[in-house]
């Protein structure tokens, strides 16, 4: 093929301004491959929109300060200086009078305050701390995990640098007598989540959530604040109980030292103080000698926490989630995105080291002409439109050529992939160019193509063929009659379904699992991957929506030749093995098509074991049996019969298969029977070769 090294390189500069995201270590974070482009119907972009505008309002409503509010802040500020002068803006550690851990971890009070696990690191763990306090009143308790040397990597947890904490509860007791009871807790905040696991699902009772806090330097330091429903009135409740649950499926993903705190104030935050540092700076300058920034300051800090905003912030934030959780539904596709071109160069030899080639150009090969070049460098947009050019007669001529080999057998060029010099010249160039041009000039109307083909004489030609013709042309290469060869991988499968009247004919949707053999996937691991067939009509749509899992597809589909999709391939091989009939006899999909093919026979077929065989054979081949055909499924239906007569426990193993509720008002034995029929005819060579 005349096409030059300058016409490569030339043709690669179309995409030399592509914004590449290689893939290397932290090139893939949050499997973010690239620019995606959102995809939603209608009834979801209605809602995006819907959800965009209001969390826009509540936004500038949490960021407007009112008179009212203003009113407010100063209340607070008065109650904040009086909590300064009595020494109550900072957090008060407990001393643990008693810790203990329910499966084996040993527990240790420090001269801090704070607690240290050692020993035993069980799977999961529940710490319980016994304290005491001098506060009159409890609004919040604070949580902090510390790190220790003694920790896996230095860090805050006994397992993988990270813990999660499934539960924290606080309970109290006013005196030995009485039982513990729970302190409803309103609200849990802290100075960092890790992404998907925030402070709040340390209150679900889900033991599957928690807070967890990798994603930033696991040596740090972390704090959690828990404020309580009610404050608690700490001269009355005499004895404090908390409990930390380490529950989730992360194994020994415990705090390893942890220190708990109290406080009095409204709605403390995290840190030293119950308010942030800055603002108790602030609140020792009068209001008259504080600047723009230091009042703004304390202002945004008040409207974080104002109680007249609450409805306001529980909406924001239960939007923002329904907006999270919108855009994880809405579909999405890999964009391109344009960056200042890349110098490409003629690489002599192909060296990559080599930059002392000729710069060029976005350019199409010579040989298939420029056409008329712009004053300017050539887009992607410029090599889209001149692939369906008239110019160009490659895309029009590949793309017939495929189709013609989809109902004919064979492409007019037999070498899907290659229609240069090196691929085979035409059986018939002609009919190639002028279904070419059709194909272009008719607005590129794929419906109108295969149409025109399927309604034409050579299509509709018998397959069958006489010695003469046979002798003269084996591979039928002069259309003399139509070509016989066997369905792709997912047609065997779809045309199972639909002869058993199982075949869910929806388009479009999520993958869906099939019966599959059971550890096909024990191989495979980072991760580990567990397989579960779909069930209801999932398990029934066609092959083509079958999961695919990179290399392993399913066995049946490997059995028939599909490839692995390792790379592209323009043409499937047709191979002919046992397997493949060991596939159709003992595939659960095909077993259980033959089940439900069985139970068409029986209701539909008519009495005789001779007119169900007409009906079979009509249903499954579209013709009628012949004499000997005839002898043999009789026969062998009356010989399975008598078996599964004796066997009635055979009968209900072979007809259960699959999840297709069995009929009680049919006998077992005669289902079975008629199931072994049905598999018969399902790997008849007849049955999966269009003719």
């Amino acid at each position: 093929d005349p096409i030059t090294i300058r016409d490569f390189y030339s043709f690669e500069a179309f995409f030399a301004d592509l914004k590449e995201k290689g893939f290397y270590a932290g090139g893939n974070k949050n499997d973010e491959w690239g620019p995606k482009l959102q995809l939603p119907d209608e009834e979801q972009a209605e809602e995006m929109a819907g959800l965009t505008s209001r969390i826009a309002r509540l936004e500038i409503t949490l960021d407007t300060h009112t008179e009212e509010l203003a009113a407010a802040q100063a209340e607070w500020e008065e109650r904040m200086r009086a909590a300064a002068t009595d020494g109550l803006l900072a957090w008060r550690p407990l001393e643990a009078n008693s810790v203990t851990a329910t499966n084996g971890t040993t527990l240790t009070p420090q001269a801090d305050f704070s607690v240290l696990a050692s020993g035993e690191n069980p799977d999961t763990e529940v710490y319980e701390a016994g304290l005491e306090t001098d506060l009159e009143t409890i609004t919040a308790f604070r949580l902090e995990a510390l790190t220790h040397p003694t920790m896996d990597k230095k860090s805050l947890s006994r397992g993988g640098g990270n813990f999660v904490l499934s539960g924290f509860e606080v309970l109290v007791r006013s005196g030995d007598g009485e039982e513990f009871r729970p302190v409803p807790i309103a609200r849990a905040v802290a100075d960092f989540e890790q992404n998907g696991w925030p402070v709040a699902a340390a209150l679900d009772d889900d033991p599957k959530t928690g807070w967890a806090v990798n994603g930033q330097d696991k040596k740090e330091n972390r704090q959690a604040v828990f404020t309580l429903e009610e404050p608690l009135d700490g001269a009355r409740e005499k004895e404090l109980l908390v409990r930390l649950r380490h529950e989730s499926e992360e194994k020994r993903h415990h705090i390893g030292r942890f220190r708990l705190s109290t406080i009095s104030l409204d709605r403390p935050t995290p840190g030293e103080f119950g308010v942030p540092e800055d603002v108790v700076v602030t609140l020792g300058i009068p209001g008259e000698e504080r600047d723009g920034k230091q009042a703004e300051e304390i202002a945004a800090h008040y409207r974080s926490i104002a109680p007249t905003l609450d409805p306001a912030r529980e909406e924001l934030a239960s939007r923002r989630e329904r907006r999270d959780q919108l855009n994880n539904e809405i579909p999405t596709t890999l964009v391109s995105e344009s960056v200042e071109p890349r110098a490409i160069r003629v690489l002599p030899r192909g060296n990559w080291m080599d930059d002392s080639g000729e710069a060029v150009e976005p350019a199409v090969p010579e040989f298939l002409g420029n056409g008329e070049t712009p004053d300017r460098r050539l887009t992607r947009l410029d090599l889209a439109e001149w692939l369906v050019s008239p110019e160009n007669p490659l895309t029009a001529r590949v793309f017939v050529n495929r189709l013609w080999k989809n109902f004919y057998g064979t492409g007019i060029s037999r070498v899907l992939d290659d229609l240069g010099s090196q691929g085979e010249w035409p059986s018939h160039p002609e009919l190639l160019d002028w279904l070419a041009v059709e194909f272009r000039e008719s607005g590129w109307d794929m419906k109108h193509m295969a149409r025109l083909m399927v309604m034409s004489r050579t299509y509709r030609q018998s397959s069958l063929a006489t010695e003469e013709l046979r002798a003269r042309d084996p591979f039928n290469r002069l259309l003399a009659r139509q070509s016989r060869f066997r369905l792709p991988a997912e047609m065997i499968r779809d045309n199972a379904l639909a002869v058993s009247d199982l075949l869910v004919p929806e388009v479009g949707g999520a993958s869906v699992k099939p019966y599959q053999p059971v550890g096909y996937y024990a191989q495979l691991n980072f991760p580990k991957r567990e397989y579960e067939a779909d069930e209801g009509p999932d398990q029934y749509r066609r092959g083509v929506y079958t999961h695919w899992q990179r290399t392993f597809l399913h066995p049946m589909l490997v059995a028939f030749d599909a490839p692995s999709r390792e790379e592209c391939t323009a043409e499937r091989p047709r191979s002919n093995t046992p397997l493949q009939a060991l596939t159709l006899l003992n595939d659960p999909t095909y077993v259980e098509a033959a089940r439900a093919l069985a139970e068409r026979v029986i209701e539909e077929g008519g009495r005789t074991a001779e007119a169900r065989v007409r009906y079979a054979y009509q249903v499954a081949l579209s013709r009628e049996p012949d004499a000997e055909e005839m002898d043999w499924l009789t026969t062998l239906c009356r010989k399975h019969f008598e078996e599964y007569r004796d066997d009635r426990e055979a009968a209900e193993e072979l007809i259960k298969v699959g999840q297709k509720p069995v009929p009680d008002h049919h006998d077992p034995a005669e289902l079975a029977a008629w199931t072994s029929v049905a598999r018969v005819l399902l790997n008849l060579h007849e049955t999966m070769v269009r003719f």
